[in-house]
């Protein structure tokens, strides 16, 4: 009886952990006006348009997964530019818009 409860305890334990959010989903996009008249940022959701799965070192080059796609510094995605890929965000440009994409989620500290 003991060996069922306790498995049930850490059943129950489990489905809470996993059901809490993921710190390290990404979660946002900052829209940036390029132009020098507009100095606005946009904040928009990351989920409507590209999701940023990974960033990784190859050989000294920095590469993204965005939307399931294998992605470099120069290369374009729905018609997005990527400016640059470092090892939290990658930068994507169209026209006079600017996207940052965030690997994590920005955390308040104490």
């Amino acid at each position: 009886m003991k060996v069922i409860l306790s498995c049930s305890l850490c059943l129950v334990l489990s489905v809470a952990v996993v059901a809490a959010s993921d710190p390290t989903k990404p979660d946002m996009v900052v829209a940036v006006a390029v132009s020098t008249n507009e100095a606005t940022t946009v904040v928009a959701d990351q989920g409507a348009r590209f999701k940023l799965g990974l960033i990784k070192n190859v050989q000294g080059q920095h590469m993204a997964l965005i939307n399931g796609q294998s992605v470099k510094q120069g290369d374009e995605i729905e018609g997005y530019t990527v400016m640059s890929i470092n090892r939290q965000q990658v930068v994507l440009q169209q026209a006079n818009e600017r996207l940052t994409l965030n690997l994590f989620k920005a955390m308040k500290t104490q």
